[in-house]
């Protein structure tokens, strides 16, 4: 049965894209799943961070179900029935994507909206939209290219070519390769380094990224000091340096 499985892992929420038989592809139904799911951890605050992956260790994901995007034209285009796809960029949890295979298509726009990629050595990525007459949206044209060299970036999608584990790696788009079926467990490791931290910082320090990459190292430097004075102020830095006068391991609520 194709599904969005939801696992809880202490503060880390793990997502798996479940469905083998059809190398995890998602359904029109699975879309709305993951929207779902990815909505209600960013709401709640014991949710420190949300991986996802796939089920398996051949595939992330495939991307649409092709068989149901030619029977529904429209899906492919659609800003609101895709959302659940690029919501993690939009999300202040942290997001990882655990990519235990290929990752095509939605399946590449998934890990591409994520904060952190880790990937498995029999991982690889392709934007197919050229190769199949669909336009590369969902970030892979205003996203992708801050990711990587932006040459790099045109030429995976013009020539909708396969990119490696090994050369998203070298180009930073993926921050650890693991043997096979060892990228969850690095995923749950760096969910770990995250949790430890104060999420408000966190957070903050995602928007302000966000900032410079829209607005430019003016905004962004603005932001630092603005937002700097209000966290400042605030309970978690209360906390974190008492902690660190104290010798102890911070406890942020």
């Amino acid at each position: 049965m194709s599904a969005i499985e939801r696992e809880q892992r202490g503060s880390t929420l793990v997502l798996r894209i479940a469905n083998e038989a059809k190398r995890n592809a998602f359904t029109h139904a699975m879309t709305a799943q993951l929207g779902e799911h990815l909505r209600r951890a960013e709401d709640d605050r014991g949710v420190r961070c949300v991986i996802i992956t796939g089920a398996g260790n051949v595939a992330f994901s495939s991307g649409h179900d092709l068989r149901e995007m030619l029977a529904d034209r429209e899906h492919a285009s659609d800003a609101a029935l895709n959302d659940p796809f690029v919501f993690p960029a939009r999300m202040a949890t942290p997001t990882i994507a655990a990519v235990n295979g290929f990752a095509y298509a939605a399946g590449f726009i998934l890990p591409l909206n994520c904060d952190f990629r880790v990937c498995s050595e029999n991982a690889s990525f392709a934007a197919p939209g050229a190769r199949i007459g669909l336009l590369p949206i969902g970030g892979q044209l205003s996203r992708l290219p801050q990711l990587m060299p932006w040459a790099i970036a045109h030429e995976l999608l013009v020539t909708c070519r396969e990119m490696e584990a090994d050369e998203a790696h070298r180009l930073g788009f993926v921050s650890h390769i693991t043997p096979v079926g060892g990228s969850l467990d690095a995923a749950l490791k760096l969910a770990d380094q995250i949790a430890a931290n104060s999420s408000d910082v966190i957070a903050s320090i995602k928007h302000g990224l966000n900032v410079l990459a829209q607005e430019g190292s003016a905004a962004a430097v603005e932001y630092e000091w603005r937002e700097g004075g209000r966290l400042q102020n605030g309970p978690h830095a209360e906390e974190g340096m008492r902690a660190f006068l104290e010798k102890r391991k911070p406890i942020f609520a």
